[in-house]
């Protein structure tokens, strides 16, 4: 019953807007939308063409209008949680021997007072191979990328006895850096269960694992590891909507400026080196005018091999500066630029006529976005996703202008103040002269 309410209301909503106030040729970009059967809520991811088409703060240009030309109501709407990966490996044993010194006796030294002073450990390393011990367990796990989140162990488990395992990860098999550490505990009489350890969601990209344990106390009955399930948060999804873009001609040197044409903020930067250059360390900034200082947004370095994404502090900024290290000679040709967004989705209304379509970008559009818990009962429930079709796009960075309307007001302001500055000069001579004639010398035999 209420989705026929909610129905009512969008149609009630649609039809009372003045005709022609928004109409979808109206706006910069318009993107085919293919609804999911059964109408209702509906969730759309925006693709990188939509949300580089905007040219309002906020997406408040964004759009949904119905075969008829009637715009549909929006709501913004949380992104969607991407589905964790789980692959399963087996363990691998990591052996030393149980016992590596033979202890021969222990003397302590005591001074005058009866206090020690020196305690010697007598021993020797074995020569001869004794019994072996399990030291931890090691799993191959060098085609798995992505951020750990979670792994959950096939393992015997001691019983009334906290154990705790270490997690860490390694290119080389020699330099390890711990990525988790949780104590696990089973109970008595408990069934034998999978301990899963919390990891701190670092990236792996052709990495091993290596788990070992201890306790504070000898273990009463070994541990014994099957496998491992690794859960981890594809990397693609942690990239997000991305799109290639091209420099505008001349982009070399140890300083780069570009204007973005759209105003949506971006989440993070690619910068390629081509030609020669190879790996240059880089800063990035923003600013809005020409009038403006720079604000620092990023840094990180830029490489031909391996290009690593820049993480960008937020901001909706529309002049962007590449800055190479002054320790480089900058770039020698214009590098290959990728920009990212963060993901964004919006929830509409599928309460017209079928198609659909997504419109976008229209300077000074107002936001017609309603609450999100006014079109959905429940706006954790999960939403039938509408299809968007939209093709890949390149765009094209602008040029910054020098000469442009700040430099105008700029010179401006100077011949304003300069005139200012005359006339006060001016002034300030006919008072000068007023006085120096009034108080010249007198005239010849004059008496006081």
């Amino acid at each position: 019953m209420n989705r026929y309410v909610l129905a009512l209301a969008a149609l009630v909503l649609t039809g009372a807007a003045p005709e022609g106030a928004d109409t979808p040729e109206s706006y910069r970009s318009r993107f085919a939308v293919t609804a999911a059967p059964g109408g209702g809520v509906q969730r759309i991811a925006l693709p990188a063409a939509a949300l580089a088409a905007s040219q309002a703060n906020a997406l408040a240009d964004v759009r949904v209008f119905d075969a008829r030309g009637r715009q549909m109501p929006v709501a913004h709407a949380p992104a969607i949680a991407p589905a964790p990966r789980r692959n399963t490996v087996p363990a691998m044993p990591i052996l030393g021997p149980s016992d590596g010194l033979r202890v021969t006796g222990m003397s302590l030294q005591l001074d005058e007072q009866g206090r020690a002073r020196v305690a010697q450990l007598d021993g020797s390393v074995r020569d001869t191979p004794g019994e072996t011990a399990l030291l931890g367990v090691l799993f191959d796990t060098r085609s798995i990328s992505g951020g750990a989140r979670r792994l959950t162990l096939d393992a015997d488990i001691p019983v009334s006895q906290p154990v705790t395992f270490t997690v860490e990860a390694s290119r080389n098999l020699k330099e390890w850096r711990q990525i988790g550490e949780d104590v696990v505990f089973r109970g008595a009489g408990a069934a034998q269960t999978t301990p899963a350890l919390t990891l701190d969601g670092a990236d792996l990209l052709r990495d091993y694992l290596r788990v070992t344990w201890k306790s504070s106390a000898r273990l009463l009955a070994p541990i014994a590891m099957r496998s491992a399930t690794l859960e981890t948060r594809p990397a693609e999804a942690r990239a997000g909507v991305a799109t290639d873009a091209t420099l505008p001609a001349g982009a070399t040197g140890r300083t780069i400026d570009f204007r973005l044409p759209f105003a949506t903020p971006l989440a993070a930067i690619r910068v390629v080196p081509s030609g020669n250059d190879l790996i240059v360390p880089v800063t990035i900034s923003g600013r809005d005018t020409n009038e403006l200082p720079w604000d620092r947004i990023g840094s990180g370095v830029a490489r031909a091999t391996d290009p690593a994404t820049i993480a960008l502090s937020g901001g909706s900024y529309r002049t962007i500066r590449i800055e190479a290290d002054k320790r480089t000679a900058g770039f020698s040709a214009p590098p290959a630029i990728r920009l990212v967004f963060a993901p964004k989705s919006i929830a509409f209304l599928a309460a017209g006529q079928a198609p659909y379509t997504l419109a976008v970008g229209r300077p000074g559009a107002a936001s017609q976005y309603l609450a999100l818990d006014s079109l959905i009962d429940d706006p954790a429930r999960r939403m039938p996703d509408a299809i968007v079709t939209a093709p890949e796009t390149r765009l094209d960075l602008l040029p910054v202008e020098r000469g442009g309307l700040a430099d105008g007001r700029s010179w401006l302001l100077w011949a304003i103040l300069i005139g200012a500055t005359g006339l006060l000069a001016g002034m300030a001579w006919l008072l000068w002269r007023r006085n120096a004639t009034v108080d010249g010398p007198a005239a010849p035999g004059s008496t006081g």
